[in-house]
């Protein structure tokens, strides 16, 4: 069931991202038409969570951190948080560990510095490689998180000046991210774990999110974001950026404006990520992100095997079909271990006599 006050359009936008960064892994379109460069720009939808994440905690959490940092209200935080990501990700990492630890110390790693940081998720600080890849924003976030209560306090109820300042660092920290980076599939896709950019790129969406949060309730932007022509315009240029090269940088400083129209669910639009079936995949895309990467070689094997039965279509075939399996799997492993180990351990770290204020607040799912 939904949370009491959840934006429903967030979660099923946080789907649509999960659904953008599998098909850029597991099926790349050739040619240079604008629909192969629109999936090419998939792995933006990794910034995407992050800006997600940032307006979401701020939304539920930010109040906790009104009057400045307090340890009880930071454990309760840090708690819930532990018990939203961390019991499918260990369980993520402790299966496919199995399968590439041999591989790890054949290259050169320190395997048990490699599985102590993993388990603490800490790999992606530039320490060590994540043994599942797609782990390293789970790593990367939860440094967000730590900082949370800095940055709520800052960004949330700090002077305006401070919070403009601080989105223009991390305006800059992104396109610097983008200008140093020499490998990956895109200039934000960070393929080194040993540098500070999975972090600086993961952090500075995180505060971008926090800032879209406050800046939402200034009545005029707020009226702005709510207008239907100059949203839709907002949406149609983020989607034309998408079609275009070299234009990373701007679709990501983007998606707190996209992230806030949204959140004020006053747009078709909104209706529609809020509709059961994307809705569903949201609630299922954090389990979906995780698993999915494995099938990127499955994907080429198949595609191999049914080219003589469909040599026109292979490719597509083979990448609906992993996509299928991943999302079935997704589906098991939420009711199976994302949901049942979150409310286990939630009960367990829940305050007795009585809700606390997040709680009171209502929620709203984030990854």
């Amino acid at each position: 069931m939904p949370a009491h006050n959840e934006i429903r359009s967030l979660t099923g936008l946080r789907g649509i991202a999960a659904l953008l960064v599998a098909i850029f892994h597991i099926h790349q379109p050739g040619g240079d038409g604008w629909l192969s460069m629109f999936f090419r720009h998939g792995y933006l939808a990794v910034d995407l969570f992050f800006v997600l994440s940032g307006f979401v905690m701020a939304l539920t959490y930010g109040a906790m951190f009104r009057e400045g940092f307090s340890w009880k209200p930071y454990g309760v935080f840090l708690g819930k948080r532990i018990a939203r990501v961390y019991p499918l990700y260990l369980f993520i990492t402790a299966t496919m560990s199995v399968a590439v630890l041999e591989r790890t110390a054949q290259a050169g790693h320190d395997v048990t510095f490699v599985v102590v940081t993993n388990l603490l998720m800490v790999q992606a600080w530039g320490l060590a490689p994540s043994l599942m890849p797609s782990t390293w924003s789970v790593s990367t976030e939860w440094a967000a998180y730590l900082l949370f209560p800095w940055l709520a306090g800052r960004l949330l109820y700090g002077r305006k000046a401070h919070a403009c300042a601080w989105a223009g660092i991390c305006a800059i920290g992104i396109a610097a991210v983008a200008l140093a980076n020499t490998g990956g599939k895109g200039p934000l896709d960070i393929m080194r774990y040993d540098s500070a950019g999975p972090v600086v790129r993961c952090i500075a969406g995180f505060s971008l999110g926090i800032v879209a949060y406050r800046v939402r309730s200034v009545p005029a932007i707020r009226q702005w974001l709510g207008n239907r022509f100059s949203a839709t315009a907002l949406w149609l240029a983020a989607l034309g950026l998408m079609c275009l090269p070299g234009t990373d940088v701007v679709v990501v400083l983007l998606f707190p404006a996209l992230v806030a129209n949204l959140s004020l669910q006053s747009s078709r639009l909104s209706s529609l990520l809020g509709s059961r079936v994307i809705y569903t995949l949201g609630v299922w895309s954090y389990s979906f992100y995780l698993i999915h990467l494995p099938f990127d070689g499955l994907q080429t094997a198949l595609a191999r095997e049914v080219s003589p039965l469909v040599p026109w279509g292979a490719s597509l075939l083979a990448s609906a079909v992993c996509l299928s399996v991943a999302l079935v799997l997704s589906a098991l492993s939420y009711a199976g271990i994302e949901r049942p180990s979150r409310s286990l351990l939630q009960s367990l770290l829940r305050p007795r006599g009585g809700k606390d204020a997040a709680e009171q607040r209502g929620k709203a799912i984030s990854r």
